[in-house]
């Protein structure tokens, strides 16, 4: 695993880094029957202050159990395999997922509901944060942003998974934010629900058990990231309180409305995906 070092400055408190690697083989076209396989690595997280630490396990409440690497460097925990292959979906906010089962002429009109228990078509993981420090004033907070890494967040040899790749976070299910990991849009998608063709900059959301269309609110990684020289970025993911365990859920999915989700862009691709969190002290009040 390559390890993520984090920018360190006043107030800087360090990073947790996700890494997982995707192989991803024989699509046909958007909506398309592929065979996507997943493979995972670990969670890790470091201080850059020692006064505070960013720690990460994969249980919350009683049985929260940081763990250190063999370095004593890092903390770490272990992701979860992705043994299902993975299928486009849409989604607008996180908690409901559509697919569609078939394609009629090559166009996808029909969706259902994913009902992951049975069907994970999609990565999900769940990983738990807390950060904790000693000797800080009373109030203060921790603002949660995506680092900047020295390696970039997806890489992988042409770039093509990234115009129809989204990553999706939220914060003890709620907070949801959906990064789009490219401004590539240069495909015209075969998605028309109900026979109605969907248009650029829209996704499916079940309203009422029906898939219907939406604004994507998807955003860009820079909108929720640190800038360059360490500092806060435009806004937070989150504003933690100290010694409290978030539940972090981790999606990564292909989103089938996208126009670029098709099999001469993302096709067969294999990729590294990087995931690093940079907290930043503050005295800003608490996300709900």
């Amino acid at each position: 695993m390559k390890k993520l070092h984090s920018m360190v400055l006043l107030w800087a408190i360090g990073a947790a880094a996700v890494l997982t690697a995707l192989t991803l083989t024989a699509a046909t076209y958007a909506w398309f029957t592929v065979n996507r396989e997943v493979q995972t690595d670990r969670v890790t997280s470091r201080t850059g202050d020692d006064t505070v630490e960013l720690q990460i396990s994969n249980q919350g409440g009683d049985a929260f159990t940081p763990m250190k690497d063999a370095t004593g460097e890092f903390n770490e925990a272990p992701l979860k395999e992705q043994e299902h292959p993975l299928l486009p979906v849409s989604t607008a906010d996180l908690s409901s997922f559509v697919y569609n089962p078939f394609t009629k002429d090559g166009v996808a009109e029909t969706f259902l509901p994913v009902v992951y228990e049975e069907n994970p078509i999609y990565y999900h993981d769940t990983v738990y944060l807390r950060a904790v420090g000693e000797s800080l004033p009373e109030g203060t907070r921790v603002a949660l942003y995506l680092d900047r890494p020295e390696t970039p967040l997806v890489q992988h040899e042409t770039g093509e998974l990234l115009t129809a790749a989204r990553l999706g976070l939220t914060f003890d299910q709620a907070n949801p934010v959906i990064f789009r990991l490219s401004d590539v849009d240069e495909g015209e998608g075969n998605t028309s629900p109900g026979g109605t063709p969907l248009g650029k900059g829209m996704v499916l959301t079940l309203q009422g058990g029906t898939a219907t269309p939406v604004s994507d609110p998807a955003v860009s990684i820079s909108d929720r990231q640190i800038t360059e020289d360490g500092g806060a970025g435009p806004e937070p993911l989150l504003i933690m309180e100290l010694d409290r365990i978030y539940a972090v859920d981790v999606y990564f999915y292909l989103e089938g409305c996208d126009p670029d989700c098709l099999d001469e862009r993302v096709g067969r691709d294999e990729a590294v995906f990087n995931l690093a969190f940079y907290g930043i002290l503050t005295d800003e009040e608490a996300s709900p």
